[in-house]
Parts: C-alpha cells; structure tokens; sequence
C-alpha cells in the first residue's frame, strides 16, 4: 500500500522579484541576503500556515532562524525589522512570527495526488485524453 504524505511548495509569481517591494528590499545593503531569508522564511513556515514554529509548537526566535537559515543573527535581526515595516512578517501576541503573504504562496497536494498528476501527463503527452 502506498504511503499517503502531504506536500507543500510556493507558487511564486513571474514577477516576483520584480515587484516593488522585492525590488526595494535587494537594492539595500545586504538586500540579496535579505531576499534569500524571507524565502527561507516562507520555507519554514509551510506546514504551519505561515507561522514560525519550531517542533510544531514553540515559535522560533532570531537565534532559531539564524541557525535553520545559515545566516548571521544581526543579519536576521536586521531583516526581520524591514521585513515588519514592509508588512510581510507580523509579530503574533505569543511572541511567533507569522508570514504576512504565505497564502498567496502555498500551495499542497498529496503522494497520491501527484502520482495522478504523472499519470494524467503521460497520457495526455500520448494524446489519450482530450485537452
């Protein structure tokens, strides 16, 4: 019997990095590094509908996200503070960080799902099913 797991990914947008606030947030000192957090960010709060957590329960802290993102913590620290006044990270009452934008992100599907997926491809690239 197969296994039945839950995947989740981003759907970014053609533009993304060409809208404004990607564009303001990599013309900054460091804005590379900054842009590669906040998608390590959006990352990490996949599974839990775009709150930070650490073992499903704990919220990270900058330390955390310094360690699971490989970079430095005053490089977070001073991320995290951009990223709040531009409003893509919000600060929850327990202290959490959540991913203001994640839902326009997220996308899920299941193992059985993709399978279907494959198979519906092949068949189509056989001209099997109609278009």
């Amino acid at each position: 019997m197969t296994e039945n797991r839950r995947f989740y990914y981003l759907k970014l947008k053609e533009n993304f990095y060409n809208s404004e606030t990607m564009v303001i947030l990599e013309s900054m000192q460091d804005g590379l590094l900054y842009s590669n957090l906040l998608l390590k960010m959006y990352l990490m709060s996949l599974k839990s509908s775009g709150v930070l957590l650490l073992n499903d329960c704990l919220p990270h802290t900058v330390q955390t996200i310094a360690t699971f993102t490989r970079h430095q913590v005053g490089t977070v620290e001073r991320a995290l503070k951009i990223f709040q006044e531009f409003g893509l990270v919000e600060i929850l009452t327990d202290g959490a960080y959540y991913m203001s934008d994640i839902q326009l992100l997220i996308g899920q599907s299941s193992s059985e799902g993709e399978r279907k997926k494959k198979e519906r491809m092949r068949l189509k690239r056989q001209n099997l099913l109609p278009s």
